[in-house]
């Protein structure tokens, strides 16, 4: 497999960036859900400091045992604690989203624009153009999930509950935000970039790319009926495996790209 050149990847990543910011539609997609995701658990804490119920002190004991740093909490504040964890999964909802509306426009968007042509007729190769693309769709998710969550640190320490800041900071939150996330992002748009090479409309490649989302959906509910929080090993290793099937995401997304038919078929 011939190695693949750094000057064209970043190349291919500057022109999609430029391509990103001309797009209002991407460009909102990137800022309005870091912002939504921000507010929602600083209004939680600040509206539920004083109205979280009450649990029963077995329950409050059982919480406590698997988060010894709640100790210092009382017993509202370990309602709150609970309920804040939640938000952790769906921090991992933003570094998915917005590469995969990224990606899933990427290929579809230039076969539309009539800028696919070109681009295929250079010496630049296909793992070249999808890791240039990869890159600039991964990049935005990834440093907008990072921004929201230093944001809600910042507001949660500053302004709202400083008592509650150890709950946000513990291993899980920082193993799923600063690993996790990266990881399912990387997924999202290999999922983007494939689904959009072999059909015509971004809006069905962000429908079946979609997919991706659905195990974090899915997390979300588990843990809010079940009761229990996934702690930070768990998804350190979630990451792990995650990367492993990525470098193999990117192999076949190379291979079902079809350069040499794809300007046909899209005609």
């Amino acid at each position: 497999m011939r190695v693949v050149r750094g000057a064209m990847v970043g190349a291919v990543v500057r022109r999609e960036a430029r391509e990103i910011i001309r797009n209002r539609l991407l460009v909102s997609s990137i800022l309005l859900p870091p912002v939504l995701l921000t507010a929602s658990p600083i209004l939680l804490i600040a509206l539920g400091s004083q109205a979280a119920p009450a649990l029963p002190a077995d329950q409050v004991a059982q919480l406590i045992a698997q988060h010894p740093a709640w100790a210092a909490l009382d017993d509202r504040q370990v309602v709150m604690a609970f309920a804040i964890s939640q938000f952790l999964a769906t921090f991992l909802i933003l570094p998915a989203y917005i590469p995969l509306a990224i990606a899933s426009y990427s290929i579809v968007g230039e076969k539309q624009t009539r800028s696919l042509e070109a681009v295929l007729s250079t010496p630049l190769r296909t793992s070249e153009l999808l890791a240039g693309k990869a890159i600039a769709a991964l990049v935005p998710g990834v440093l907008a999930s990072w921004l929201a969550y230093a944001t809600l640190l910042a507001l949660t320490a500053l302004l709202v509950a400083p008592d509650l800041l150890p709950v946000i900071t513990d291993g899980s939150w920082l193993a799923g935000v600063l690993a996790l996330g990266p990881a399912i992002g990387l997924i999202s748009v290999e999922a983007g970039i494939i689904v959009s090479s072999r059909v015509n409309d971004p809006r069905v490649a962000q429908q079946i790319g979609g997919i991706v989302i659905l195990p974090i959906v899915a997390l979300i509910v588990l843990q809010g009926a079940g009761g229990f929080l996934v702690d930070g090993p768990t998804y350190l290793a979630g990451a792990a495996v995650l990367v492993v099937i990525a470098v193999g995401g990117l192999r076949l997304a190379v291979a079902l790209f079809g350069r040499e038919t794809i300007l046909t078929r899209w005609r």
